[in-house]
């Protein structure tokens, strides 16, 4: 996928979780939240130059280098997503139970990522 192909799959992602109810529907938002995150990521890797646009990675634990090797201007980005999938791992994969609280957390790590998009032209 192209990078404006990762941008239009998150929107998508993004206008059908805004349609859910941050309290009831707060795993399904966690977890949508991912999965448009990694979208946005790869959008920003593949415009930052970072990969081919025929490369992607799942979540930041599976880049080919540390975070802290990231262009400076995207680093947020990956800082946001890595709590993304850290929430997933604790409240969709985990034990722990999901609160509005979650949900709103993973809005945030997600807006976070779309104001880098943004940046990133």
């Amino acid at each position: 996928m192209k990078r404006d192909m990762h941008l239009a799959a998150a929107g998508r992602i993004m206008a059908s979780l805004k349609k859910l109810d941050l309290a009831s529907d707060a795993l399904c938002v966690v977890d949508g939240a991912t999965i448009a995150g990694y979208h946005l990521g790869n959008a920003l890797l593949h415009s930052a130059g970072v990969c081919a646009e025929d490369v992607h990675f799942n979540t930041p634990s599976k880049l080919d280098r540390p975070l802290a090797m990231l262009p400076s201007e995207i680093r947020p980005a990956f800082d946001a997503f890595a709590e993304l999938e850290n929430l997933r791992s604790l409240y969709v994969r985990g034990p722990h139970p999901c609160s509005e609280e979650t949900a709103k957390l993973a809005w945030k790590h997600l807006e976070t990522m779309v104001e880098c998009c943004g940046r990133a032209g």
